[in-house]
């Protein structure tokens, strides 16, 4: 893997060399950076993306895997503010809003979607439309609760067997987990 710093504009190779990857665009032979960043080479698959090394706006698209906080819930809609994407940590979310339907959150029925989700709760989410409001859903195993408050108290809440318990106050509660809850690790 080789790694070379970026500007728009500048060549990163010829696109009979490699595929256009994050950060690049194909103009005649040659394929060029789009952001300012670092090189990353993908040899096995022949493609070439630019990594953003500006706090640049992180660029949200459908199926990208997004993390953020429950700001408001209604009968059947959550609203969040996202924090960050997956793969770009290091490059906060800023000002961005978006939707949790009920229908978007499992499979199967649910009347109320605060029988699921809490206000607070942080929630690892994919995106699924991007265009005018970012809709998203937490449908697949992975993806749900990854950081559960207590409704009555706000204290983060334990898993204690199959529920969900508050140490302070004793409060159970229900949430629609991720695989990824009480680990601090987003996957």
């Amino acid at each position: 893997m080789r790694s070379n710093f970026v500007i728009p504009g500048e060549v990163v190779g010829t696109a009979e060399e490699f595929l256009p990857g994050e950060g690049t665009y194909v103009r005649g032979e040659h394929l060029r950076a789009s952001t300012t960043g670092v090189i990353e080479v993908d040899a096995k698959n022949r493609s070439a993306k630019v990594l953003p090394r500006i706090n640049a706006p992180v660029t949200l698209r459908n199926g990208d895997v997004v993390v953020g906080q429950i700001t408001d819930l209604k009968e059947s809609l959550a609203i969040l503010r996202l924090a960050f994407k997956r793969g770009c940590e290091e490059r906060p979310i800023h000002n961005s809003e978006a939707l949790i339907h009920i229908s978007r959150v499992k499979n199967s029925y649910v009347k109320d979607i605060r029988s699921v989700l809490g206000l607070r709760d942080i929630i690892k989410a994919k995106i699924i439309d991007d265009t005018p409001t970012i809709g998203l859903s937490i449908v697949d195993g992975d993806l749900g609760v990854v950081k559960a408050y207590c409704g009555r108290c706000a204290t983060p809440l334990r898993i204690e067997g199959d529920r969900l318990v508050c140490p302070d106050c004793g409060q159970v509660e229900s949430r629609k987990l991720s695989t990824d809850f009480g680990t601090g690790v987003i996957r």
